[in-house]
């Protein structure tokens, strides 16, 4: 009995009896690289993963508890604690840009007294905090699935228009 002859436009010698050692190696390669990555995101290098910022001011602490690195398309959850020295009439937080450009704002809680719009984010009025006391506001966010790179995401504490203390954070959201 004969060996089957190929098909047409086939050629043994190129399709199969080719070493392709390049090949094998580029494969290898490419598929060590899928591993690495995955095994990075399964050890939450691109998760959410949250960590804490501090500033202290003369009438104030602010501490913020948010992720540095998220994902297109993830809910996430920061908490802004303010903790005040002396008393503060009106406690205003303002958020930088970077926490509304490329994400939904779900939530805040509690709810601001007053809520407006400025040229560099938004500000966030609460009701007087008496000194040593703790104003713990939660921010419910999610990334909008098409944002990537790096956003700043500061938060500035007033009292009013007076600027007691700043704190300067960035994120970085990974596709």
């Amino acid at each position: 009995m004969s060996a089957p002859t190929p098909p047409d436009f086939i050629s043994l010698e190129l399709h199969r009896d080719n070493d392709r050692q390049v090949e094998a190696w580029v494969r290898r390669v490419v598929l060590a690289a899928l591993l690495a990555l995955t095994i990075a995101a399964l050890s939450n290098v691109f998760g959410q993963r949250p960590t804490t910022s501090e500033v202290a001011g003369p009438a104030a602490t602010i501490r913020v508890n948010a992720p540095r690195a998220l994902r297109g398309g993830l809910l996430y959850e920061g908490h802004i604690h303010v903790v005040a020295s002396r008393r503060l009439a009106r406690p205003t937080i303002v958020l930088d840009k970077g926490w509304l450009d490329g994400f939904t704002l779900n939530a805040i809680v509690p709810e601001p007294v007053k809520e407006t719009s400025e040229p560099d984010g938004v500000a966030l009025e609460f009701a007087p905090l008496a000194a040593g006391a703790t104003l713990t506001v939660f921010v419910q966010s999610h990334v909008n699935p098409t944002t990537i790179g790096r956003h700043a995401q500061g938060v500035r504490l007033r009292d009013g228009q007076q600027s007691l203390a700043e704190l300067r954070r960035t994120v970085t959201v990974f596709p």
